[in-house]
């Protein structure tokens, strides 16, 4: 009984408690963001191709400088056209950003972190714009990739990916090269979560 008044005493100190709610982490969203960084490489393993850093465009050499100065251009663009879109979505009586900033603030620091910043931007660029891209096409992997952000339950965030998708498989077919559209993806994810959370 002692003990567990004691474990029960260190819990609410007011820093173990921070440090707790800071390190819980949501594991449904980081195994789905594993999962998604993991099927672009086993479907180049189903379709038998050797080289899986060719096929997703993760072969080319890194400019540093390049690849900060590309992700600022695009992820100002993107938000040059949300800002036209929430424009449109408030005359029309469309806009919900509310439901996107529910659905963030629910989630624990350290999970918007790795799933939304670190693990998501990596796997969702690799499948939809270093694997599908090719294959099918801008637009329909910009379509999908809005599917794919359905679950929100949000039309703000559905265009807003599918403005997203077109922009980002707009310069990677372009360009052929993916890493500035990784960053813009984490970088735009970022800013995003730090605005809901200062709102919030």
């Amino acid at each position: 009984m002692q003990l567990f008044n004691l474990l029960s005493a260190i819990q609410n100190i007011p820093g173990i408690a921070l440090a707790e709610a800071i390190i819980e982490v949501n594991w449904r969203v980081i195994a789905l963001s594993l999962i998604i960084l993991a099927v672009p490489f086993i479907l180049l393993k189903l379709e038998r191709r050797k080289n899986s850093k060719k096929e997703l465009l993760l072969d080319r050499k890194i400019d540093l400088r390049k690849t900060i100065l590309e992700g600022l251009k695009l992820t100002a663009a993107i938000f040059f056209i949300l800002i036209l879109q929430g424009f449109i979505l408030q005359a029309l009586g469309l806009l919900d950003n509310e439901i996107i900033v529910r659905v963030i603030s629910a989630q624990q620091p350290l999970t918007l972190l790795l799933g939304a910043i670190a693990l998501g931007p990596i796997g969702e660029e690799l499948l939809f714009r270093g694997y599908l891209l090719k294959r099918i096409g801008v637009v329909p992997q910009a379509v999908l990739f809005a599917m794919f952000h359905y679950g929100y339950g949000s039309v703000s965030e559905i265009l807003a990916a599918l403005s997203v998708g077109v922009l980002f498989g707009l310069y990677v077919q372009k360009n052929k090269n993916i890493y500035p559209v990784i960053l813009s993806h984490a970088l735009y994810n970022s800013l995003a979560i730090i605005a809901v959370l200062w709102v919030a």
